[in-house]
């Protein structure tokens, strides 16, 4: 493909990625080495209680046991003066969304679920970063964090894309800033800064820095998900470029070269079937994945509470169980596990982790069982049977070595009692005797099968 051409297709990407309906989740979920220590209603007590009064946190919301919501929130965070022209808006879409990411959606996830007995949760959401393009259109990123009762800390970052565009390769969308209002969460008062050199990304590093400061310090082992919401694909398709090549093809095999995606000869790897449920649509490559709506619908709103609540709801568990088994894979080594009660302890808190999740198994959505199903079965981060004999060998080594070490302690005891048994003889004869002769004579006997046990049991 030309140059030219490429510039040509590019300037046409550009274009019609505008008109495409968006919802962008980054998921980063989260584990610690160290988690098996602590109690899990511990861990929450400690998260909530650093992230409750932060003054970036603007709601907090928590899983109730009669299947609703307990909500709290907190003032806005107040804009520049020189923005004051765009408070009112700035405010109503901040509320907007605050309902519809995190009220509507919690609510319709467990309605998905029909209880949060078995999966409670607190989720803070933190003032969002905006950015305004040269039409004074607002773009909005939430950052938000998630711990639940099995001790999964989700962090996630929430991208409304309409009005973004993207590139050539259709791998990151973005926007045309005139302005951005950043939310320095380090600072005590709750006032934007404009134009600031910080970005989403310090916003991300600050919270897993709060985060690993737990408990003295934890590391914290993280499996990062993308999920692109797509509410309005079935209009985008039938636009005449995404005839041969439907939109969702072009995004799950991002990022790619033009000239490969026309070419009759494409990769194995060149992915275009996709999960077809009832309600949605999925297609999936490593932990990118695609999902939209069977329906018609031209309802932004409902079309994507649709989709990520009835998603999220499978897909939540078994992430869960993604990050846990990419957890313990990430080296055993790191538990510093000196003992078998230590050892047992670990086991009983990985048991419990994925014990945690057979609410799954036990919903009456028989559908949102069913997707659960198939991310399993059908996921990129399966493990093979050398893997988890890999695994097993790595926990077996462990197991030994601390067998090894509880039998070395054993054996430096039995000496050190031996010894003091001699020492014990050696006062005995003391009592009966001043004789000098007889005493180094016993002291020396004491001393040789002193010498003689260390020897032979080394030797053993």
């Amino acid at each position: 493909m030309k140059k030219k051409d490429n510039i040509n297709l590019a300037e046409k990407i550009s274009e019609i990625s505008k008109k495409i309906e968006e919802v962008k989740i980054t998921c980063f979920y989260m584990l610690s080495t160290d988690l098996y220590k602590i109690e899990n209603n511990k861990l929450t007590e400690i998260i909530t209680k650093k992230f409750e009064n932060h003054p970036a946190t603007i709601m907090e919301l928590r899983a109730t046991k009669d299947n609703q919501l307990f909500i709290k929130k907190h003032d806005s965070w107040r804009i520049p003066k020189e923005l004051q022209h765009l408070k009112s808006k700035v405010d109503e879409k901040t509320n907007y969304y605050l309902n519809l990411y995190f009220e509507k959606l919690e609510k319709e996830k467990q309605n998905c679920l029909y209880s949060s007995k078995s999966n409670p949760f607190v989720k803070f959401v933190f003032t969002p970063l905006i950015e305004i393009d040269g039409e004074d259109e607002l773009h909005f990123f939430f950052v938000t964090l998630t711990i639940f009762q099995n001790g999964s800390i989700i962090i996630e970052l929430f991208e409304d894309l309409r009005s973004s565009f993207y590139t050539i390769d259709f791998l990151h969308p973005y926007t045309i800033m005139k302005a951005q209002i950043f939310p320095d969460f380090k600072k005590k008062n709750r006032i934007y800064s404009l134009n600031s050199d910080y970005q989403v990304d310090d916003i991300l590093k600050y919270i897993k820095k709060e985060l690993s400061s737990i408990n003295g310090g934890l590391k914290l082992t993280e499996s990062t998900f993308i999920l692109h919401f797509i509410t309005n694909m079935d209009q985008m398709n039938k636009m005449e470029f995404f005839k041969k090549d439907k939109l969702y093809t072009w995004m799950i095999n991002a990022p790619y070269s033009p000239k490969n995606v026309s070419s009759k000869n494409r990769s194995k790897n060149y992915l275009t079937n996709y999960f077809d449920l009832d309600s949605i649509n999925y297609i999936n490559k490593g932990a990118n994945y695609i999902v939209w709506n069977n329906g018609n619908s031209n309802n932004f709103e409902s079309n994507f509470l649709k989709q990520a609540s009835f998603f999220l709801s499978s897909a939540t568990p078994f992430f869960q169980l993604v990050c846990l088994d990419e957890t313990i894979m990430d080296g055993l080594e790191k538990f510093q596990l000196s003992n078998d009660k230590q050892l047992i302890k670990f086991n009983e808190w990985i048991h419990n982790y994925k014990r945690s999740s057979l609410f799954i198994y036990r919903i009456n959505h028989r559908a949102v069982f069913d997707l659960f199903t198939h991310l399993q079965e059908n996921s990129y981060f399966k493990h093979d049977e050398y893997i988890e004999k890999i695994k097993q060998e790595e926990l077996n080594l462990l197991k030994e070595r601390n067998q090894f070490n509880e039998l070395q302690k054993n054996r430096i005891m039995e000496i050190m009692l031996f010894i003091v048994s001699l020492v014990s003889i050696l006062q005995v004869v003391d009592i009966f005797t001043n004789n000098i002769i007889i005493l180094s004579i016993s002291a020396l006997i004491t001393i040789s099968l002193s010498i003689g046990v260390i020897m032979y049991r080394n030797r053993k």
